[in-house]
């Protein structure tokens, strides 16, 4: 499952996007990918985002997960975590090891 958006162009040329609850699924007849649409959340800017925090912090609670709302103002997310090296560190290159690891193996 995922959480899919698609556009529609109105006739004054504004351009409005919707949430939707989607899954994937094989198609019998054509054997290819379907998305079949769980639920419509409706327009993105009439959504209360309140509601859709709430519904991933219950999702997160069933899975045993922690859900980090970057805009909320609660107090968990404006301590930091001392062992928390993620905003000190800077990615500067990466290497493609593929290689290395087939000689390796051969």
């Amino acid at each position: 499952m995922y959480l899919r958006t698609t556009r529609r162009k109105n006739k004054d040329g504004s351009i409005v996007e919707y949430y939707q609850l989607a899954h994937n699924e094989r198609h019998p007849d054509i054997r290819k990918p379907v998305a079949r649409i769980i639920h419509s959340f409706g327009r993105a800017d009439e959504l209360d985002r309140d509601q859709l925090v709430r519904l991933c912090n219950s999702i997160a609670r069933v899975c045993v997960l922690k859900v980090i709302d970057p805009i909320s103002d609660s107090e968990e997310t404006q301590h930091k975590d001392p062992l928390d090296l993620s905003n000190d560190l800077k990615l500067i290159r990466t290497l493609a090891l593929g290689y290395v690891i087939v000689i390796e193996a051969l």
